[in-house]
C-alpha cells in the first residue's frame, strides 16, 4: 500500500525536496527548438544505450556516447552505425584519463580524494561531452544516463526551447525508480517525505553559455547546476523513467555517497532559506554536520520500526557506512572543498573561453588526446543559431503549494550569489574554517 504524502514523515535536519528552487515549463509552451546532440556517458554493455539511439532517432541529431568499461566503440559502431549514419560519435574516455589530462584535473579532486573514494567517471565524461560541444558550436545539449528512458520526446524539444535567456538549464522529473541517495532512499523507504531534484541523467544544458563543470564527487550534476540554482535559473519539464537498482546491495555505496550529499544538500538548504554560498562559513558546516548526524539517526530509528525485517538489515547497514564515512572529513575539509570549487569553476571558465566553437570534430578530438569512433564525419561541425525565444514570462518564483517564494523577485532580479561571492573576495570567508 502506498503511503499518501500526508502520511510521510518530515524532518528539521533534512530538506525532503528542493522544487522551489525550478522552475516549471508549462506543457504549453512552444516546442519548436532543434535538439543538437545527446550526450550519454556509458560503462555498461552497448545494449543499454538503445534507448539514447532511439532518442537521437526520434530527434534527427547528433548522439554522443562517452564509453569505458564493459562499453567498446567498436562495437558501438557496429551496432547502432548504420541506424545513426552519420550521426553517430563514439569516443573512448581511458581510465585515469582526468589525472593526466590537464583540461580536466581539479583542485577538488585531491581533496574529495582524501574524504571519499569514487570509483566512477562520469564526471570526467561530461567535461568532455561539454568541451566538444562547445568546440562543435552546439547549442542544446541534451545529458542522458544510460538507464533512463524519456517516453516522449516531444518533451525534448519543449527543454531545448525553453533553453536561453531565462533558463541555462532544464531538467526532467525523474520516475520510475527515485534518483536519490542511499541515504534519501532510505528516508523515503522508512516512510519519510523525500522528492528527487532534477539532475545531468536527463538534463538539457547550453554549452555556450553555461561555465559550470562536473566535479569528481557524488552530486556532481548539482555541483554543475549550482550557480544556476542560486540564480533561480533552472526550469523543469517533462517526465524520465529510471530503470530500478538496488541502493542497499553494498553499504561501500552509502559511505562513497556521503562527502557529495552531505555538501550538495547543505548548499541546496542554503538556497532553499534565500541564502547564498557565502553565508557557507566554518559555523555554517559545524552546523550542517551535526544535523546531516542527526538525521541519519532519525531514519535508522524509523528504519528499526519497518516492518520489513528482511530489507531492514541492508538498510541499517548502509546507514552505518554513511555514519562511518564521517571519520574521513571535518568542518574544515568541508570549507577547503567549496573554496578550491569556487577556483576550479574559475579555472573551467578560462579552458572553456579558449575553446570557441567552429573547430571540427575530428580536430577537437585530437586536441583532447582521444580517438574518434562512429559514424559521424570528421569534419562535423555546427552552424550558428539564432537566440532561443522561448515565450515565457516572468513569473513569482512559487513553493509546491502555489505561494510566492521570494515576494515579487524573478530571475532577472535574483542576484549571482555564487558569481558575486567570487567577484566581491568572498572566498576568504572559507579559509579560517575549523
Amino acid at each position: 500500500m502506498t503511503m499518501s504524502l500526508a502520511d510521510r514523515r518530515t524532518s528539521n535536519n533534512h530538506h525532503g525536496s528542493h522544487r522551489d528552487l525550478l522552475r516549471p515549463v508549462p506543457v504549453s509552451a512552444r516546442a519548436h527548438a532543434r535538439v543538437d546532440m545527446i550526450a550519454v556517458p556509458t560503462s555498461r554493455p552497448v545494449s543499454y544505450l538503445a534507448q539514447a539511439v532511439h532518442l537521437a532517432e526520434q530527434l534527427d541529431c547528433v548522439l554522443l556516447v562517452l564509453a569505458s568499461g564493459k562499453s567498446s566503440v567498436a562495437e558501438i559502431e557496429r551496432r547502432y552505425g548504420d541506424r545513426l549514419d552519420g550521426r553517430l560519435i563514439a569516443v573512448e574516455v581511458p581510465p585515469g584519463f582526468a589525472r593526466y589530462t590537464e583540461m580536466f584535473r581539479f583542485e577538488t579532486d585531491e581533496i574529495a580524494a582524501g574524504a571519499c573514494t569514487r570509483p566512477s567517471d562520469i564526471s570526467v565524461k561530461r567535461n568532455v561531452a561539454l568541451m566538444i560541444a562547445r568546440a562543435l558550436g552546439v547549442h542544446r545539449l541534451f545529458f542522458l544516463d544510460d538507464d533512463i528512458v524519456v517516453p516522449d520526446h516531444v518533451d525534448v524539444y519543449r527543454a531545448a526551447s525553453a533553453v536561453g535567456k531565462q533558463h541555462w538549464a532544464v531538467g526532467f522529473s525523474i520516475e520510475g525508480y527515485p534518483d536519490n541517495s542511499v541515504v534519501c532512499h532510505a528516508h523515503r523507504e522508512s516512510g519519510g517525505l523525500q522528492d528527487a531534484f532534477v539532475g545531468a541523467g536527463a538534463l538539457m544544458a547550453s554549452p555556450q553559455r553555461a561555465d559550470g563543470f562536473f566535479p569528481n564527487i557524488y552530486n556532481e550534476d548539482w555541483f554543475y547546476l549550482l550557480k544556476c540554482a542560486a540564480d533561480r535559473a533552472v526550469a523543469t519539464t517533462g517526465k524520465a523513467i529510471q530503470r530500478p537498482y538496488d541502493p542497499f546491495g553494498t553499504p561501500s555505496r552509502a559511505r562513497r555517497e556521503e562527502f557529495g550529499d552531505l555538501l550538495a544538500e547543505s548548499l541546496f538548504w542554503l538556497l532553499d532559506l534565500g541564502g547564498s554560498v557565502t553565508d557557507a562559513g566554518p559555523e555554517f558546516w559545524r552546523q550542517a554536520i551535526e544535523r546531516r548526524r542527526l538525521f541519519i539517526e532519525e531514519v535508522r530509528a524509523a528504519v528499526e520500526q519497518m516492518a520489513a525485517p528482511s530489507s531492514q538489515w541492508r538498510i541499517e547497514a548502509s546507514l552505518d557506512a554513511a555514519v562511518d564515512a564521517h571519520r574521513e572529513f571535518t568542518p574544515r575539509v568541508c570549507s577547503w572543498y567549496l573554496e578550491a570549487w569556487m577556483r576550479d569553476r574559475l579555472r573551467w571558465a578560462d579552458r572553456i573561453e579558449s575553446w570557441r566553437p567552429g573547430r571540427t570534430l575530428g580536430a577537437v578530438v585530437r586536441s583532447l588526446g582521444l580517438e574518434l569512433g562512429g559514424s559521424a564525419e570528421s569534419t562535423l561541425t555546427f552552424k550558428a543559431h539564432r537566440p532561443v525565444r522561448t515565450g515565457l514570462m516572468p513569473a513569482p518564483l512559487a513553493d509546491l503549494s502555489g505561494q510566492p517564494l521570494f515576494g515579487l523577485a524573478s530571475p532577472g532580479t535574483m542576484p549571482a550569489s555564487v558569481d558575486s561571492a567570487i567577484a566581491v573576495g568572498r572566498v576568504s570567508r572559507f579559509r579560517d574554517a575549523g
